[in-house]
């Protein structure tokens, strides 16, 4: 501790703070038609809160620029005739152009002479058919949470309906589902999990690849989503890049406790072309000298990334190039215990997981004409896990293997959709992705005292999703998004004869009705499938034979109500009400099973499965949320719910994500100091009622697994998960630099709760225990902008 202290102190006063001048700098960016990409010439875009008015008007491209705009936090506001306003809370960094790129939306009424200003909350989706369980997110907000980490996923952990659940994971379980239900996409492309020591069969990890240098607004959806999205029954995580700065270079460095991350954006062809690329660092090692073990004791985890964004405009603005990319490289091992401190079975095992993953593509749009435009995008990705176990065996002293796993999910990927505003009142977007999947999935696994293989399969399919969706405003206060979307899918064994083929046909319709400026009402209904994780449909091959190839996708349908009422300034509370019925879940295939996929966090089916199981989910979601205003923000969020399954005994059990309820709670103040300075403080509380857990059979004993009673599925109940973080920053603007100092503590209380999915034999008391989560874990860093 004493350690942390020292490095704190150095960092707090080492930086010089002595101010020559009041800093200022630009806002820039574009304003375009929402629907049709075309540029909206004489938009008008101003700073609202400046001492002094200040804006601009939007030339022939739709370009603008306002010149000295005071650093620290602004309100940004555009406005045009016949187009719903636009209101942005920013943070203006004196070593950084801000760009702010807006696209307003038609009114459907035609306004000649006024500017319409509509009902809109700050976090209202970017996606304009998702008008329930959906929200988007800001850079800034990742990095004004505390505990994030600059981290979409663990952002996200905070949003109602999601619950938190382990320390040191960011898996994603949205309204009690298996977080293998959530699809990541990025750049308008599906790409398999972006997760740093990513679970195989999974949407989770530790932490995502995106580093929030390149990020732009982004999309988080948590049910009932358009029908553009697809292969998905919990969520959808919609990711954005930003584009460089196409006039001046900058760069960013940052430092800290989780490592280096650096990035540089800047122009190709000035005032045209631009770059921007990030990379990270990072190894928890630093921590663990600290006496920190976000893991274990005796496990030491690095990983890196790389992501980057090229932008390619022609000079007559009809069309655009992009090339980007992202990868990362993670690695986790543990080792055995010294000889005369091992105690238990877990301390002679040796662990050597790997993750890489990679995704790039090149995308082309086109300005067809002033009411439509396309845009297509050609892909490749690949995913590779690596998984070794092994023991030491006490009486020869020699290792012998327990699980040797390799995961390789790749594809490569075409896709495109056409958009048409057909009038103001109607718009339509209709498109597809054609994946070729390759894959290579190998398991073998220590079974009593066998080696056995579990999962063998390896081949080429595809998987092809056309979609087509209206948008129709027959008034201003109605909205109705009607469409349907399609699965065509091809699995294909290089070792089975048989292909796994089908279709599926999901309807998806929602409304929103608009009772007053501060008040609407949405009902939504949509038909959700996902496949399943595909090493599923190649495990416990026996003979030659497949059991589990054969399977149906996951059928889940969605039922959401919401209301949403603003009663102050920036202030607003939303309720949603949720059901969702799902068929054609996994379950044992022995009529005395209460095995069930939903309940696996990771990997694959254990067992001999048929797709008819059920299982259901029901709920309320409500949140308070109070926008950044006079430097304070508030989220409170709460949910209760249900989450349960029926295998073939007819029976209905707790999943194992039922954990009843959750909360979250996310607020922060800061305060202007002296020489253009800001102090930050934040906190966010997370709770949830504790996960439900299988208990042991009588007779287990020091065994490398635990041996579970499987008659009685999640009967039992680990108790309450809660933590709260707190965030202490300082940000300091300078004439051509500017850095933040940033404290992220999880956990301030130490409070440390239990992992209800790691058990360990202690043999002092001959009993299995729970592992604890982390204690108190402090984030130190500093980043410097120039």
């Amino acid at each position: 501790m004493q350690k942390l202290i020292f490095y704190l102190q150095v960092l707090f006063f080492a930086v010089p703070t002595l101010l020559v001048a009041q800093p200022f700098q630009t806002i820039k960016g574009t304003v375009i038609d929402k629907d049709t990409r075309q540029p909206l010439i004489g938009a008008s875009i101003s700073v609202i809160d400046a001492a002094v008015p200040i804006g601009a008007a939007a030339d022939e491209n739709g370009n603008y620029i306002i010149s000295k705009v005071s650093v620290g936090r602004h309100k940004i506001e555009c406005r045009y005739v016949g187009y719903e306003s636009f209101v942005a809370d920013v943070v203006i960094n004196s070593a950084k152009e801000f760009i702010q790129n807006i696209e307003l939306l038609e009114t459907s009424t035609t306004v000649s002479e006024a500017v319409v200003t509509a009902y809109k909350n700050t976090n209202q989706p970017i996606n304009e058919a998702a008008v329930v369980s959906s929200r988007s997110f800001s850079v800034e907000e990742t990095q004004r949470y505390a505990s994030t980490a600059n981290d979409p996923g663990r952002m996200a952990q905070g949003f109602p309906g999601v619950q938190p659940n382990r320390d040191n994971r960011s898996d994603i379980v949205i309204r009690g589902n298996s977080s293998m239900g959530l699809l990541w996409r990025l750049e308008g492309i599906d790409i398999p999990n972006p997760n740093h020591f990513a679970r195989r069969g999974s949407a989770g990890g530790g932490i995502t690849v995106f580093s929030a240098s390149v990020l732009g607004n982004s999309d988080f959806s948590t049910g009932a989503f358009p029908a553009e999205y697809g292969n998905s029954f919990s969520g959808v995580f919609d990711m954005k890049f930003r584009k460089g700065n196409a006039e001046k270079r900058e760069h960013t460095f940052k430092a800290g406790m989780l490592g280096l991350d650096y990035s540089t954006e800047g122009p190709i062809a000035k005032g045209r072309s631009s770059y921007l690329i990030n990379y990270r660092y990072s190894t928890l090692g630093i921590l663990n000298k600290f006496g920190i073990h976000l893991v274990g004791a005796r496990v030491d985890n690095t990983f890196q990334d790389l992501s980057f964004n090229l932008n390619f405009p022609s000079k007559n603005k009809k069309s655009i190039v992009t090339l980007w990319g992202i990868g990362g490289l993670s690695s986790e091992q543990e080792r055995y215990e010294d000889e005369d401190k091992i105690k238990s079975f877990k301390d002679r095992e040796n662990t050597d997981f790997r993750t890489n993953m990679g995704a790039t593509g090149l995308t082309y749009s086109y300005l067809i004409n002033s009411k439509s435009y396309i845009k297509t995008t050609l892909a490749i990705m690949n995913q590779k896990i690596i998984n070794n176990n092994d023991t030491l065996n006490l009486l020869d002293k020699k290792s012998y293997d327990t699980n040797d796993e390799t995961y390789q999910d790749g594809r490569s990927t075409l896709a495109s959709f056409y958009s048409l505003k057909i009038n103001p009142r109607i718009s339509l977007k209709t498109g597809f992705s054609f994946n070729q999947l390759f894959y290579d999935f190998r398991q073998k696994q220590l079974v009593g005292t066998e080696i056995k293989t579990l999962v063998n399969g390896s081949g080429v399919s595809f998987l092809a999703q056309p979609y087509v969706q209206f948008r129709l405003r027959p008034t201003d206060k109605w909205t109705i998004n009607v469409g349907v979307h399609s699965m065509m899918y091809s699995l294909k064994s290089n070792n089975a004869e048989p292909n796994n083929t089908g279709q599926t046909f999901e309807p998806r319709i929602n409304t929103r009705y608009q009772i007053a400026d501060n008040q609407s009402v949405s009902l939504a209904f949509g038909v959700h499938q996902k496949l399943l994780p595909l090493g599923t449909y190649f495990s416990l091959p026996s003979a030659g034979t497949f059991p589990n190839f054969g399977l149906k996708p996951i059928k889940a349908n969605h039922f959401v109500g919401a209301y949403e009422f603003s009663f102050a300034k920036g202030t607003r509370i939303h309720l949603e009400a949720y059901y969702q019925t799902m068929t054609n879940v996994p379950v044992g295939k022995d009529a005395n099973s209460t095995y069930c996929i939903l309940n696996d966090i990771q990997g694959y089916a254990s067992e001999t499965v048929v797709s008819k199981g059920k299982a259901n989910n029901k709920g309320v979601d409500i949140s308070l949320e109070k926008a950044l205003e006079k430097g304070a923000f508030l989220m409170l969020s709460g949910s209760v719910f249900q989450s349960k399954y029926t295998p073939l005994n007819g029976k209905s059990y707790s999943t194992q994500y039922n954990s009843r309820f959750t909360a979250a709670l996310m607020a922060g103040k800061e305060w202007k100091t002296r020489n253009n300075g800001v102090f930050q403080l934040g906190t966010k509380i997370l709770v949830n009622g504790g996960l439900p857990i299988t208990p042991l059979l009588k007779s287990t004993g020091d065994t490398r697994l635990p041996q579970l009673d499987n008659e009685r599925p999640f009967s039992e109940r680990i108790k309450a998960y809660y933590r709260p973080d707190v965030k202490i920053a300082y940000r300091k603007d300078k004439i051509k630099s500017a850095y933040t100092i940033a404290l992220d503590v999880q956990n301030v209380i130490a409070h440390r709760n239990i992992d209800g999915l790691s058990r360990s034999y202690d043999p002092d008391s001959k009993a299995w225990v729970y592992r604890k989560q982390s204690s108190l874990v402090p984030i130190l860093s500093f980043q410097i902008d120039f």
